[in-house]
């Protein structure tokens, strides 16, 4: 096999973008290379678009992004990095610190207002979208584990990745504190500290604990009280449920009755609570941390600097994060979760799937500006908030992620019924491939935005979809591929969501049928349901001179 020169690669897209010294800030996603530069007029936009890499072009607000697709963006991008910092004092990507004028007063509210939001999620993508592998391999582990103990329980296995999973997840803290310390200026390193203590093995672990019952105690309180109290709880809850005591009182003692300690006392009381899992709190305490790093880094004399600031930096943010920054954040994000859900469960019912039809229909859209990156830790949140209250994770953000992304896939895939050219079959089928294990830049920059009734047949395909995803109520059990590859994330059996069913008094159709079950007809819906759309779309004159725009190369743009 012909060995592939990914440096010329990455030498001709350095030329092409105004050389080094014109890059601000540069650093890639799962498909795309996202940079700013200094002076966009060095940018050669034409030029790029010849290049034998190139799939498509966005830009945010003043953030470039060059679509080269799975699997080589990686290996370009490491060879920019390592020209960029060739001769330099860097030692790390170059990624400064991007500053912007919060409000521009020469712009509407409206348009500050947009600006302000596009931003934010740009700030998002830049703290999450260089995680997404560690969800999926955390997210996936606990999905295979979940499968593997539906065929086989209990097996050594189904332990490791569970071990795997749970370590990965429950740890999310840690690499969210180090990639935003590093958006938003502040050491990274510092960031990962502040997210181990979050998750300290000295804390209650919460992510792994979900009894219901939980008592709280002064951390000097002797072992005997707590037990008196715990056996005091126990037999309440079994008389408050009207419940048959068992002979054994011990055995269902740690399996209902929790219990976290407590530091100082009155409104400074600290609970040892740890936030494993969790996105709000992090996000709310590295915000502090980093502005608190750079006030004592200000005023600290330099000859003490050095454990001063890392230090006060440590003990300040860990000491407001447990008092009360990420208790906030914890409201916080239980509020996002229980809007979401409710706003779900109330818009779909018996037959009638709204909620998920207009979600799924918009989707595509949200992919176009980037928002769905957004997802990712919402989604978190709703996993880990479903498991502390069910003892079972579940969100319908993957499964709607899941059917738009193989209506994209269908989409692409239409273009092979419409031209002869093997370049441009071959591109399609790569597209589609990609759409399918759930990679969908490719096909929709690449192909559907270009040729726009396909776009739009994607959209239709995916909100047809969705409709089923509504009226059934269909869930995924972890984070992972919204692909056919992430049908082990679905449960294959009914007893754990027929439970969440009952407990959250939700009505919905084929509840007898596994989710495993629904993702694969809603997925199939979505295939058909695309191709049908586009073949109708293409027939009409829009779609007849849309092909014809495209395979013209002299009337060829990427919008």
């Amino acid at each position: 096999m012909k060995k592939i020169n990914w440096r010329a690669y990455a030498l001709e897209i350095i030329e092409l973008i105004g050389g080094k010294e014109n890059i601000q800030e540069i650093y890639h996603c799962a498909t795309r290379l996202r940079f700013i530069l200094k002076d966009d007029e060095k940018f050669k936009l034409d030029e790029i678009k010849k290049t034998e890499l190139f799939k498509g072009y966005k830009k945010q607000e003043n953030q470039h992004q060059i679509i080269i697709g799975a699997g080589v963006v990686d290996k370009v991008y490491k060879e920019i990095d390592l020209i960029v910092n060739e001769n330099s004092s860097n030692t790390g990507d170059l990624k400064p610190e991007n500053k912007q004028i919060f409000w521009n007063k020469k712009l509407s509210t409206k348009s500050n207002m947009l600006m302000i939001s596009k931003r934010g999620m740009n700030s998002f993508a830049s703290i999450f979208v260089p995680l997404v592998p560690v969800f999926i391999a955390g997210g996936m582990s606990l999905a295979i584990m979940s499968l593997v103990n539906q065929i086989s329980p209990n097996t050594g296995f189904a332990k490791l990745l569970d071990v795997i999973g749970g370590g990965i997840m429950g740890s999310i803290p840690v690499f969210v504190g180090y990639t935003a310390a590093k958006k938003w200026g502040g050491n990274p390193f510092l960031g990962m500290a502040i997210g181990l203590v979050l998750v300290s093995p000295a804390l209650l672990n919460r992510y792994s604990t979900n009894t219901p019952i939980q008592l709280g105690f002064d951390i000097n309180t002797p072992a005997d009280i707590i037990q008196k109290f715990r056996i005091e709880a126990l037999h309440k809850y079994f008389s408050d449920n009207n419940l048959t005591e068992p002979e054994n009182v011990e055995i269902m003692l740690d399996k209902i009755v929790g219990v976290y300690y407590t530091i100082f006392s009155g409104f400074f009381k600290i609970k040892l609570i740890g936030y494993q899992a969790q996105i709000v709190p992090v996000l709310l305490v590295i915000g502090l941390s980093v502005n608190i790093e750079k006030v004592l880094k200000r005023w600290t004399p330099q000859v003490v600097a050095i454990i001063v600031v890392p230090l006060g930096t440590v003990i300040l943010s860990s000491w407001l994060a447990f008092w009360a920054i990420a208790p906030l954040g914890e409201i916080i994000g239980k509020g996002i979760s229980l809007g979401l859900s409710g706003l779900f469960k109330y818009t779909n019912w018996n037959f009638i799937g709204f909620g998920g039809m207009i979600f799924a229909g918009f989707y595509p859209f949200l992919v176009i500006t980037g928002l769905h990156q957004g997802f990712l830790p919402i989604e978190t949140q709703l996993l880990v908030d479903s498991n502390l209250q069910f003892g079972h994770s579940l969100s319908f953000i993957t499964p709607v992620a899941c059917v738009s992304n193989i209506a994209q896939g269908t989409a692409a895939l239409m273009l092979v019924f419409y031209t002869k050219d093997k370049t441009e079959r071959s591109k399609a089928i790569s597209s589609t491939f990609g759409g399918y294990t759930g990679i969908t830049e490719p096909a929709m920059f690449g192909i559907n935005l270009q040729i726009k009734p396909l776009f739009i047949s994607a959209a239709i395909g995916s909100a047809i979809a969705g409709w089923w995803l509504g009226m059934t109520h269909t869930m995924a059990n972890s984070l992972g591929s919204a692909s056919w590859i992430g049908l082990v994330q679905f449960d294959w059996n009914t007893v754990e969501t027929k439970k969440y069913f009952e407990a959250n008094n939700i009505h919905a159709i084929l509840t007898g049928v596994p989710m495993g079950v629904h993702i694969t007809i809603a997925m199939l819906i979505s295939v058909f349901a695309t191709a049908g759309a586009s073949a109708l779309l293409l027939r009409t004159d829009w779609g007849k001179q849309s092909i014809k725009n495209y395979l013209n190369p002299s009337e060829n743009q990427y919008n």
